[in-house]
């Protein structure tokens, strides 16, 4: 029974998730991640978008600012201390938010609507600030498809309702299953990233922030030039689809 209801989860299409109302922003040239281990592992993601951005406009590489600031298992709410304060320490283009890997979850109702509150105020906080917020939908836990929807609807309904960006590394993560269900994206522990996942994750950021296709980018992070060039389309095929004919 398990199997059959991931095995129809897996099929859903794109499209009967809610429409994206932002299917765009302007390139940003100073981003800030806020997250937990999802957006550090790997040597971290931020790291890993900026040597894509920078393969891709090297004449100016030093107009491009990108950091992070993580907890370990944090959720969004516990970056309310030093959020303020990292945002004041200079001019930002774009602050990404990434949850704790299940409370966007409409599933966990008490947790689910702390998320949406915190969004909700560091949403006004970032564009007090100047900056524009943009939400990380992340992936489901290895062997556990039925998360990728609930947590693609978490983002979606908060990204709609604050008009931000949601980049869809869930959905990419979830292409990529269907295509090579024998490639493994996460960690030995079914959670986090494997560098194939981070790699991924940074790819599908690049497509969706600077609506450029990653496909024939230099920077393959030490992976296998197959492999990177096929995370790079499966990134970029996952934007187009999701973003649709808007973008």
């Amino acid at each position: 029974m398990r199997r059959t209801l991931a095995a129809l989860l897996l099929a859903l299409p794109f499209a009967v998730l809610a429409a994206p109302k932002v299917t765009h922003i302007d390139p940003p040239k100073h981003v800030l991640f806020v997250g937990n281990s999802f957006s550090y592992y790997n040597d971290s993601l931020h790291g890993h978008l900026r040597q894509l951005v920078l393969a891709s406009d090297p004449a100016h590489a030093r107009d491009y600012v990108f950091k992070s600031m993580t907890i370990s298992g944090a959720y969004l709410v516990e970056h309310s201390g030093g959020l303020p304060y990292v945002l004041a320490s200079r001019h930002w283009d774009l602050v990404v938010l990434q949850g704790q890997s299940t409370e966007p979850m409409a599933s966990d109702p008490k947790r689910s609507e702390r998320f949406r509150e915190t969004a909700r105020g560091f949403e006004g906080l970032i564009r007090a600030s100047g900056a524009r917020a943009a939400f990380f939908m992340t992936w489901a836990y290895q062997g556990k498809p039925e998360m990728t929807p609930l947590l693609a609807q978490g983002y979606e309904s908060i990204g709609n309702e604050l008009d931000d960006l949601v980049v869809p590394v869930g959905l990419a993560f979830q292409r990529s299953l269907e295509k090579r269900p024998s490639l493994i994206l996460h960690f030995k522990d079914h959670m986090h990233p494997s560098p194939a996942g981070t790699y991924l994750a940074a790819c599908t950021f690049f497509a969706a922030l600077y609506g450029a296709t990653p496909v024939g980018n230099p920077y393959v992070a030490d992976l296998d030039p197959e492999l990177a060039r096929y995370l790079q389309g499966i990134a970029w095929d996952t934007v187009q689809s999701y973003y649709g004919a808007a973008r």
